[in-house]
C-alpha cells in the first residue's frame, strides 16, 4: 500500500522538477533612440518570441498633457554582417497625460532576428488633439544604428482632427404638466 503512494508522490515531485527546468525563451534587449521633442518616451523595450509571434515588451511614458490614443513605431534589425531590415507598424494606445503604462506590442517580425542587434525609435505619436511626427525618423534610426548618435531630429505637430473627445451633453428637460 505504501508502494503506490510512494510511486505517485515521485511521479508528481519529477513533473514538478521538470517543469522548473523549462525556461521561458530569454528576452532581447532594444535601444531606444529617445526623440526628446516627443511626448511619448519607451522604457526597458525587450523582444521575445512567444508562440511563434515576436513580443515587444515595455513601458509607454506620456510626457504631454493631453492622452495618446496611437503610436507608429519602427524596429530597425543589424544582422552581424552589417546588414539592416526595418520594419513600421501603428500600435492603438490609450495612455492618460502624464502617466506611465506597460504594454506588450505585437510587430509583424517575418524571420529569426536572434543574433541581430535591434533598435526601437517611434515615428508619430497621436494624441487627443495633437499628432505629433519625426521628420526621417527612419533615416535617424539608421544613423543611430550605424553609431552616429550626434543627429538632431526635428518634430512636426498638426492638429488631430479626427480623435478629438466629443463633449457629452446632457440636457434636463422639464417635467410634462400632466393633463
Amino acid at each position: 500500500m505504501n508502494l503506490p503512494v510512494i510511486a505517485l508522490i515521485m511521479l508528481v515531485a519529477g513533473s514538478a522538477f521538470a517543469r522548473q527546468d523549462e525556461t521561458p525563451p530569454k528576452a532581447q534587449p532594444v535601444a531606444y533612440f529617445d526623440v526628446l521633442d516627443l511626448p511619448a518616451r519607451i522604457d526597458e523595450p525587450r523582444l521575445q518570441k512567444a508562440e511563434g509571434n515576436y513580443v515587444l515588451n515595455c513601458a509607454l511614458a506620456n510626457r504631454s498633457e493631453q492622452p495618446l490614443v496611437g503610436l507608429r513605431m519602427t524596429l530597425i534589425f543589424v544582422d552581424t554582417n552589417g546588414r539592416i531590415s526595418h520594419l513600421t507598424w501603428n500600435e492603438a494606445t490609450t495612455v492618460p497625460a502624464y502617466s506611465i503604462k506597460s504594454f506588450a506590442f505585437n510587430p509583424p517580425v517575418k524571420g529569426d532576428p536572434k543574433d541581430a542587434k535591434v533598435f526601437l525609435g517611434i515615428d508619430e505619436v497621436i494624441g487627443r488633439e495633437t499628432v505629433w511626427r519625426t521628420v526621417d525618423a527612419d533615416k535617424l534610426l539608421r544613423a543611430y544604428a550605424r553609431g552616429q548618435h550626434g543627429m538632431v531630429p526635428k518634430v512636426q505637430t498638426v492638429q488631430n482632427k479626427y480623435d478629438r473627445e466629443v463633449p457629452r451633453v446632457i440636457s434636463v428637460l422639464p417635467p410634462r404638466p400632466k393633463p
